[in-house]
């Protein structure tokens, strides 16, 4: 029987087919650093979304603001991945003036005056999370 169980009987077309099925297994398709990105951003915000989560009640579904995903403490979106590592987390005037001395120098932490409660938060790491834990819990109460 020819094929993949006995392989002495197969055709050269079929063994061609087989060794190239292989080979894109094997070595799969070139990952390019825009695929390492964005696998990095999406496993950024799983983690992100477990913070807010153990901060408080929220749920997660598509954004207001385009097809991505999104937080919601109730009706009120307050966070959104904007591109991979990418985060706009809602923080009211009350909330960042809570926290503003000690994150508005972090280099993770973007903050336009102009955006009023909205930051921006620029994540390459765990790291980055575990830093600004107390931001995200600033920012979740003073959504709830």
């Amino acid at each position: 029987m020819p094929g993949i169980l006995n392989p002495a009987v197969s055709s050269n077309r079929h063994r061609g087919q087989m060794r190239k099925s292989l080979n894109m297994l094997v070595s799969g398709p070139a990952a390019t650093i825009a695929d390492m990105a964005g696998d990095q951003g999406e496993v950024l915000w799983d983690q992100f979304v477990t913070v807010m989560l153990a901060a408080g009640p929220a749920q997660e579904r598509a954004s207001r603001y385009g097809d991505k995903p999104a937080l919601f403490a109730g009706s009120r979106e307050i966070t959104h991945l904007e591109a991979p590592g990418v985060i706009d987390l809602r923080i009211t005037r009350a909330g960042w003036s809570r926290v503003s001395a000690d994150f508005s120098g972090d280099p993770a932490v973007c903050r336009d005056p102009a955006r009023r409660d909205w930051i921006e938060l620029h994540l390459h790491s765990i790291a980055d999370l575990d830093r600004l834990s107390q931001l995200l819990a600033t920012a979740m109460a003073a959504n709830a």
